[in-house]
């Protein structure tokens, strides 16, 4: 199989790997200008069909891989046939939809992921030995963009070529990180698609009420019939985020209905609406921490039974090098120990026991007195 004349696809390991011809020498590749340029262990390890038909098996999908690539849907179909033409074996039982794998194929995809994996940690530890920094690509909730992720960029940047952070929605950065455009993300939405992700709960913290500053001697807060005649409307936060997602199952469930005209996804504009007085809602002392400038303008009371906490995540793919993950979460859960805790404990001082942060090393959840978060 050919791209163009100076392309070659070689057949060690079993068709699998591709190779480029540069003054006569011939080097791993995936395609990409150059080393610095490859983010993703399929792409440096992988020829061109094996990446596709890994792509289409953990997507059960020939449209989704031919986006993937940039390529049509019949363009996949007849790659893949001709791969399958190759083995010797049907890979896909196309009469299904969504298109299933074969026996056969199911192994091939274990098979491949596990070289992906394992070549993966290998080209990680040769770029850490001989300093080959890679391009980390991160994304963050708003809700930790202010204070966690500038602190962690700047630990970070010693470690890596290059860094680029992404701020957005809990779903945006799921569909980002599946897409391979993001390496590693922090996502406070436990309902995610684990299929083809690792996850890692780093942080726990209680909800609080927001009020504006002049109902702070208001006693309204005490319980969820009160506030309904608080005499100012819920402002709704919108379901595409993981605080709004997150909101709204906890209502749901608890059965606790508010009427609600405004609905946002961003923390500051919400913030900026309960300063004016329009309304009140429900949220974390980390996103009052994130909006300083509204500090004064707002008040935050405890919730009322039944209690609702927000967990954040470190998540990436499956196929990425454990290193990057671990080496992420050490460095968040550092800076969220030493530099934010006792700020939330500040704004919210009745969770002082129940605000917690992984301790990489014992992998428990612990307060800012130590005591570890059961089952955690």
């Amino acid at each position: 199989m050919k791209e163009h004349a100076s392309k070659e696809w070689k057949t060690f390991p079993c068709k699998l790997i591709a190779h480029r011809n540069i003054d006569g020498k011939t080097f791993a590749h995936g395609g990409f200008k150059n080393m610095t340029d490859i983010s993703n262990a399929s792409d440096l390890f992988l020829n061109k069909a094996a990446q596709i038909f890994l792509k289409a098996a953990q997507t059960s999908s020939f449209t989704e891989a031919g986006e993937r690539f940039g390529m049509t849907q019949s363009a996949v179909s007849r790659i893949i046939k001709h791969w399958e033409d190759e083995w010797r074996v049907p890979l896909f039982e196309r009469n299904s939809r969504p298109v299933r794998l074969t026996p056969e194929g199911q192994v091939l995809k274990q098979e491949l992921e596990k070289y992906v994996l394992s070549f993966g940690n290998l080209a990680q530890n040769i770029r850490q030995e001989n300093k080959l920094k890679p391009l980390i690509r991160i994304g963050c909730i708003e809700s930790l963009s202010v204070d966690l992720l500038p602190k962690l960029i700047i630990r970070l940047r010693n470690k890596t070529r290059q860094l680029v952070s992404v701020v957005g929605t809990s779903d945006v950065l799921h569909q980002k990180l599946l897409s391979g455009e993001l390496d590693v993300i922090f996502s406070s939405d436990s309902t995610v698609d684990l299929a083809n992700l690792k996850r890692q709960k780093i942080f726990q913290e209680g909800s609080l009420l927001v009020f504006p500053r002049k109902m702070e001697n208001s006693k309204c807060w005490k319980s969820w019939d009160s506030l309904k005649f608080c005499g100012l409307p819920f402002l709704k936060y919108h379901h595409s985020s993981g605080g709004g997602k997150l909101n709204e199952v906890f209502l749901d469930t608890s059965g606790i209905s508010f009427p609600h005209q405004l609905e946002v996804d961003s923390n500051s504009t919400m913030l900026a609406l309960i300063s004016e007085g329009v309304g009140w809602t429900v949220s974390r002392a980390s996103t009052i921490l994130q909006n300083k400038n509204f500090m004064d303008k707002v008040t935050y009371r405890p919730m009322p039974a039944p209690l609702l906490s927000r967990k954040v995540y470190v998540l990436a793919r499956r196929n990425e090098p454990e290193i990057l993950m671990n080496t992420f979460i050490e460095e968040a859960c550092r800076i969220l120990r030493e530099d934010i805790l006792k700020e939330l404990v500040d704004i919210a001082p009745w969770m002082k026991q129940e605000i917690f942060v992984l301790d990489p090393e014992t992998k428990l959840l612990k307060n800012i007195q130590g005591k570890p978060l059961k089952d955690s």
